[in-house]
C-alpha cells in the first residue's frame, strides 16, 4: 500500500483559494512543505552553499522568508521593496519588528542580477560578513509563526483588509520561494529526498509512459475576445475581493487571433532528438551528463548517457522521457526555429488557456471581473495535473491528445516570448512598488502557471505572472510551439 503524501495541496479552487486571506491551517501546510524542502532536504553544512552561483547563499532564503512577514504600513521608515513575513506585519499592525529587528536590513530582499553582465543588480539587502546561524534564523521564524498564529485568535486577518493583504503576501511569497528553493538545491549534490516519502519507481512510471505516447497535435484555438486581470485596489473599501500582484491588475479586454497550438509541451524525448539531430552539446540545466560523447553519437547512445535531475537523485533520461523538458529561453527559441514554429505571446498563451476553460464550462474571465469574490472566476480546477506537490518530480505528458490547459504540464511553468512589461493600467503596487517594475527591464520574459512544487494559489490564478530571463538555465519551466493560421485557407 502506498503511503499517503502529506504534503500534497487540495487542487480544487474552493479547497485551494477558498478566501482572500489563506487561513491558519493553509499557513501550517505551506509552514511543513517549506520547512521540509529547507531543513530536511538539505544537509545543515551545505546551507552556504550558491548552487545557482547568480543567486544568494542558501541559508539567506531560511531568513529571508520570516523577515518578509512584517511589511504593510507604508508609514514605517522601510525600504518598501522586500517581501519578508515580519516585515509586512510589523507594517501592517503598525507594531514593532519581531527581534532581531537587524534581520530585516540583511534578509529582506534577494539577488537576480544581470546574467550578461552580473555586476548589475536591482536594489537588493547587503549581506552581511558573517550570517546568523541556523539555530538563531530558526528560532526568529519561530517567533513570526507564533506571531501570525495569534493574529488568527481574533477576526482581523478578515476584518482589516491591509492585514489580509499583509498576511497574503506573505504567503505567496513563501510559496513561491519554497519552488525557488527546489530549484537552486536540485543543482546541489547535497540536496536529501523527502525523508518518509517512498522512491517512485521509475522504471515503472516510464513503461506505462511509452506504452500510452501519443504523436503531439496540432489544434486550432479560434479566434477569442477575453478579459485578463482584474480589480484590488490597495484599500479598505469594497467587499472582500481576491488580491492581486500589480501585474495582474487592472482588467483589460484583449482579442487573440486564431492561432494553432501543440496540444501539450515538447518531451525530453523530442528535445533530445532535437539536440541529436543539430549536434547541439549545450544540454538543460535540469539535466546531467554521465559521460562524454562518442564519435557519431545517435539517439539511443545520447539518451543512454543522460539523466535528469531529481530530488531523488539523477534518474536516467530514458526514464524520463515523456516528461516535459525544462529549460531556457534561449534553449527553447532555438528549438522552435529548429521545428519550424515558434513560441506563443502572452496574449496567445492565455487564449489557449482561456479555450480550454471555456470548453469546460467555467466561469469565464468577465465573470464578476470588478470584483472577483468568486474562486472558480479567477482559478482553475487542477485535478488530476501534477502541482501542488502531488509529485517531487515531473510526470509524464505525451499520453495527452488533446489541448492542455493551465497548469496541465506535467509540472512545469510555460515560456512566452513575450517581454514582461506592463500591462494596460499598470500601477505599482503601494506595498511593494518594485515587486514587478525592477523586472521590467527588457531583459525578462513572462511565465505563466508553474512547476510541480508551486502552490496551487498561485500555478492555479489564471492571471498569475512570473518573469525570467532569457539566459537564465535554471527555472522549471517548459514550452509548447504555435503557429499562424491562414485564414483565407479551408485546411
Amino acid at each position: 500500500m502506498e503511503s499517503k503524501n502529506p504534503y500534497a495541496f487540495p487542487l480544487k479552487p474552493e479547497q485551494y483559494a477558498p478566501g482572500p486571506v489563506p487561513s491558519l491551517g493553509e499557513w501550517k501546510q505551506l509552514w511543513s512543505v517549506w520547512d521540509l524542502v529547507t531543513t530536511n532536504m538539505v544537509l545543515p553544512d551545505a546551507l552556504m552553499e550558491q548552487p545557482i552561483p547568480l543567486r544568494n547563499p542558501l541559508l539567506f532564503y531560511l531568513g529571508h522568508i520570516p523577515t518578509l512577514s512584517e511589511s504593510a504600513a507604508p508609514s514605517q521608515t522601510l525600504t518598501n521593496n522586500g517581501l519578508s513575513e515580519d516585515i509586512h506585519l510589523a507594517r501592517a499592525t503598525k507594531s514593532q519588528p519581531t527581534e532581531p529587528a537587524y534581520y530585516h536590513r540583511i534578509f529582506e530582499r534577494g539577488i537576480d542580477p544581470d546574467v550578461d553582465d552580473p555586476s548589475k543588480c536591482h536594489d537588493h539587502s547587503e549581506l552581511p560578513d558573517v550570517f546568523p546561524c541556523l539555530k538563531d534564523i530558526l528560532l526568529y521564524r519561530e517567533r513570526v509563526k507564533e506571531r501570525i498564529i495569534s493574529l488568527y485568535q481574533t477576526e482581523r486577518p478578515y476584518t482589516d483588509r491591509g492585514l489580509g493583504r499583509a498576511l497574503w503576501i506573505g504567503f505567496e511569497h513563501e510559496g513561491l520561494h519554497a519552488e525557488t528553493f527546489l530549484f537552486m538545491t536540485i543543482q546541489s549534490p547535497n540536496l536529501l529526498p523527502p525523508p518518509g516519502l517512498p522512491r517512485p519507481d521509475f522504471v515503472k512510471l516510464a513503461k506505462e509512459a511509452a506504452s500510452r505516447r501519443l504523436q503531439n497535435p496540432w489544434i486550432k484555438v479560434p479566434k477569442q475576445t477575453f478579459t485578463i486581470g482584474y480589480h484590488d485596489p490597495e484599500s479598505d473599501a469594497g467587499p472582500s475581493r481576491f488580491f492581486a500582484w500589480d501585474n495582474e491588475r487592472e482588467p483589460y479586454e484583449i482579442t487573440v487571433p486564431q492561432i494553432e497550438a501543440q496540444g501539450r509541451p515538447v518531451s525530453n524525448a523530442e528535445y533530445a532528438t532535437y539536440l541529436v539531430n543539430v549536434k547541439e552539446l549545450q544540454i538543460p540545466a535540469t539535466w546531467s551528463k554521465m559521460r562524454d560523447a562518442g564519435s557519431d553519437e545517435d539517439y539511443t547512445m545520447f539518451v543512454t548517457r543522460h539523466s535528469i535531475k531529481t530530488v531523488w537523485g539523477p534518474v536516467p533520461l530514458s526514464q524520463a522521457l515523456d516528461w516535459p523538458v525544462m529549460a531556457s529561453f534561449d534553449e527553447v527559441e532555438r528549438y522552435s526555429q529548429w521545428a519550424g514554429a515558434r513560441l506563443p505571446t502572452l496574449h496567445e498563451i492565455r487564449s489557449i488557456h482561456e479555450y480550454v476553460e471555456r470548453r469546460r464550462k467555467t466561469p469565464d474571465s468577465k465573470v464578476n471581473h470588478q470584483f472577483h469574490t468568486d474562486p472558480k472566476a479567477i482559478f482553475v480546477d487542477l485535478s488530476d495535473t501534477n502541482s501542488g506537490f502531488q509529485n517531487f518530480h515531473p510526470m509524464a505528458i505525451t499520453h495527452k491528445g488533446d489541448l492542455c490547459g493551465l497548469g496541465d504540464t506535467g509540472g512545469a511553468a510555460e515560456w512566452t516570448r513575450t517581454l514582461f512589461a506592463p500591462q494596460p493600467g499598470f500601477k505599482a503596487m503601494d506595498i511593494y512598488p518594485g515587486y514587478s517594475a525592477d523586472f521590467m527591464d527588457q531583459k525578462h520574459l513572462a511565465v505563466v502557471g508553474g512547476s510541480w512544487a508551486l502552490h496551487p494559489r498561485i500555478a492555479g490564478r489564471k492571471s498569475f505572472l512570473n518573469w525570467w530571463q532569457k539566459k537564465y538555465l535554471w527555472p522549471w519551466v517548459t514550452f509548447r510551439l504555435v503557429r499562424d493560421v491562414d485564414e483565407s485557407s479551408h485546411l
